[in-house]
């Protein structure tokens, strides 16, 4: 179907912000800003009857609130100068109005979350021989296929409404769909960089890190499921679940059983992170054994790239991909030589 009253979306942007400046050597940019948008293309539900694929329409509304702010240092020391830079940002994201549709999947979109949250059940552990009586019945509400020790266990979520009042106030033990809830979200809190520079005589420095503070990565598909979907096995997959080794990082080997693949926040992990991206190295040969030469500047570097990052993510994963497969090429580190002439 076609929808001839479509229009651009509109966005409302107020911000308040302060450029400072100190002594000619600090500078201090700071603003806080609340944007909302309006009238973003939704495909809201039509009848069946129809028969057609339903229109886009200008129906969603979304809030973005924040605040970022940069400082930057130069100075120097005798003959050494110096630069020192860093900056922060925070976003908090909220979807305000989506005429009631509720998508399902591993990222969705739900009136008073985040864009793209992370949805899926709530893991709570491995289920244990000790989750079971003497009979070997298991305890707890019934998980997926042919579960057992060594699996991932599920919250039973409140989803029956036993007083009528139109709230959930009891489990139905049993999980299913209808447990999945939020359990995190794919837009970071805090970003963040800093960078320094340095000059003494003819040598000088660069460095630069950046980084999040604060946000969700989640793998899935072949990165979690050893020996199938074409997944390569890593060293890290041998720490499975046993009976002697109930505190694993995976869960027992299973084949064929649906369990441990569902979307859930085990799978899910902390991607906030720092990581050194480039450092490099230089020397300048001295001016008065260029002239003769014509040549400004002869500048000697060795540079690399991606040479450390600290998280706590999955290993052999990219945090800056936090939502993958193991489809991603992992960040590289690189090495290079360089000489830059100016004439």
């Amino acid at each position: 179907m076609a929808n001839s009253t479509i229009t651009w979306e509109t966005t409302t942007v107020t911000d308040i912000g302060f450029d400072l400046t100190l002594w000619s050597k600090l500078n201090i940019t700071a603003d806080y800003y609340y944007k909302v948008t309006d009238d973003i293309l939704l495909r809201l539900n039509v009848p069946l009857i129809i028969g057609m694929t339903a229109p886009q329409q200008n129906a969603g509304k979304v809030e973005n609130k924040g605040w970022d702010i940069g400082l930057d240092y130069n100075d120097k020391i005798g003959s050494f100068k110096y630069r020192i830079a860093g900056n922060l940002s925070d976003v908090k994201n909220k979807i305000l109005n989506l005429k009631g549709i509720n998508e399902t999947g591993l990222t969705v979109n739900r009136e008073n979350e985040e864009m793209y949250s992370l949805y899926g059940l709530e893991a709570t552990g491995y289920i244990q021989p000790d989750d079971y009586d003497a009979s070997g019945k298991y305890l707890y509400a019934n998980q997926y296929g042919n579960f057992g020790p060594g699996d991932i266990k599920y919250k039973d979520q409140l989803t029956v409404d036993t007083n009528g009042d139109g709230i959930p106030d009891a489990a139905d033990g049993v999980i299913n769909s209808s447990d999945r809830v939020i359990i995190g979200t794919t837009i970071p809190r805090f970003t963040f960089g800093f960078s320094f520079y340095g000059e003494y005589k003819y040598f000088d420095l660069n460095v630069l890190f950046q980084g999040v503070g604060k946000g969700n990565g989640y793998i899935y598909g072949q990165g979690i499921q050893t020996f199938v979907e074409g997944g390569t096995v890593q060293e890290q997959h041998k720490n499975n679940w046993t009976a002697d080794n109930r505190n694993a990082k995976f869960p027992r080997l299973a084949f064929n059983e649906p369990n441990n693949q569902q979307n859930s926040s085990f799978w899910m992990k902390n991607a906030a992170y720092i990581r050194l991206k480039n450092i490099q190295f230089g020397y300048s040969l001295p001016k008065e054994l260029l002239l003769k030469y014509s040549i400004n500047r002869l500048r000697f570097f060795v540079s690399g790239d991606n040479l450390l990052t600290v998280s706590r993510f999955w290993d052999g994963f990219d945090v800056e991909a936090p939502v993958s497969n193991g489809g991603f090429y992992p960040q590289t580190k690189t090495f290079s030589l360089g000489l830059n002439i100016n004439f």
